[in-house]
């Protein structure tokens, strides 16, 4: 993404396939990001998505994104255990009770 993202389009980041304010890279970065942290086995055996990955990106920068989202939410966990840095929370829903993200940060 640009630098100087817009912090309407930056909290609504969820929504990237929705809002049609990203591009196919990006929405598809957003999607890999989303997947790895949710359910990383079912990527894994999930060939339609590999196929699609691999027409928008390289064999290498499918490691570098991978790698990057690894570390990521590696970080945010160990930030999260250490109850230091939270100063960004990641809400996927209107409801905070009801947020995923719960599961991968807290």
């Amino acid at each position: 993404m640009q630098q100087g993202l817009e912090d309407e389009l930056y909290h609504r980041v969820a929504e990237y396939d929705e809002i049609g304010a990203f591009t196919e890279q990006e929405r598809l970065a957003a999607e890999m990001a989303e997947r790895f942290v949710f359910d990383h086995v079912a990527m894994r055996n999930d060939d339609e998505f590999w196929e699609r990955a691999k027409t928008i990106f390289s064999d290498q920068q499918i490691l570098e994104l991978l790698a990057l989202i690894g570390f990521c939410l590696g970080v945010g966990r160990i930030l999260a255990v250490l109850d230091i840095a939270n100063d960004c929370p990641v809400n996927l829903t209107s409801d905070p009770s009801e947020d995923p993200s719960f599961y991968s940060h807290g």
